[in-house]
């Protein structure tokens, strides 16, 4: 989302992120889950030409690619979501955490303080 809204304080860390995945050629994993909290949220901030612009780049873009969770997956996130109750995650982060987990991946692409809570690592602009 930040990468999209001017006005947001991230914009300017996303814009140098995204730049380091393109020129190093990596892949950004987005769920359907995530896909509709993001769209949802910057038509709500900002307008719906940004929500759309920012939809047609994300399903169209060669560095993601673009996850349907399954079933199965939604089941596990369910379980993670029930067994931390000491932490409010959202469901959704929860399913991108299972994918993650599912896939062996550690390194996250959010501004969000909750993948660092659930042992994941930000990337960063020195990896």
């Amino acid at each position: 989302m930040a990468f999209f809204d001017k006005a947001d304080q991230y914009h300017a860390a996303a814009l140098e992120k995204m730049e380091i995945i393109k020129r190093t050629q990596l892949t950004l994993l987005l769920t359907d889950f995530v896909f509709d909290e993001t769209i949802t949220a910057i038509a709500n901030k900002t307008n719906h030409k940004t929500a759309v612009r920012m939809g047609e780049f994300l399903l169209s873009s060669n560095i993601v690619e673009f996850v349907w969770l399954t079933e199965a997956l939604k089941k596990r996130a369910w379980e993670y979501f029930k067994k931390y109750t000491d932490k409010i995650y959202s469901f959704t982060d929860c399913t991108s955490f299972v994918l993650m987990e599912a896939r062996g991946l550690q390194y996250y692409f959010s501004f969000d303080e909750d993948f660092k809570r659930a042992g994941f690592i930000e990337f960063t602009c020195s990896i």
